[in-house]
């Protein structure tokens, strides 16, 4: 059985995980906002790069803050909850979340994403 102190651990890094998603997709996507109002790129570009930025959060939350073992759980649950809060920011901005499919979608690329990052992460010598 684990300890207590593995319990904290196991949930302070998920948390640090998480949070370090939500702050990196919210500079990301005021970064391409920036990019969008200077360039004038079309309306098609905007969902893969929200995506790829969604993806690109997970990975560097997971690689931030994942160590040790069970790096494939814990990034699953940080992705997935990372996501979750970000999906949260961005409806609660935009007065809704779009579709329930989409949701649905980001979160599970979220965790997917996150428990792969997750196992790169604990297995990276640092």
């Amino acid at each position: 059985m684990e300890s207590s102190a593995k319990k904290k651990e196991f949930i302070t890094m998920c948390v640090k995980s998480a949070a370090a998603t939500v702050i990196i997709t919210l500079a990301l996507v005021l970064l391409f906002a920036l990019i969008l109002s200077v360039t004038g790129l079309t309306d098609k570009a905007i969902r893969p790069v929200n995506q790829f930025i969604k993806l690109i959060s997970v990975f560097g939350g997971a690689m931030l803050f994942i160590r040790g073992d069970k790096g494939f759980l814990k990034g699953a649950l940080s992705g997935f909850v990372g996501s979750l809060l970000s999906a949260l920011i961005f409806g609660l901005v935009a007065g809704g979340v779009t579709s329930v499919l989409a949701l649905i979608i980001d979160l599970v690329c979220g965790a997917v994403m996150g428990a792969i990052s997750g196992a790169i992460s604990v297995n990276i010598t640092k």
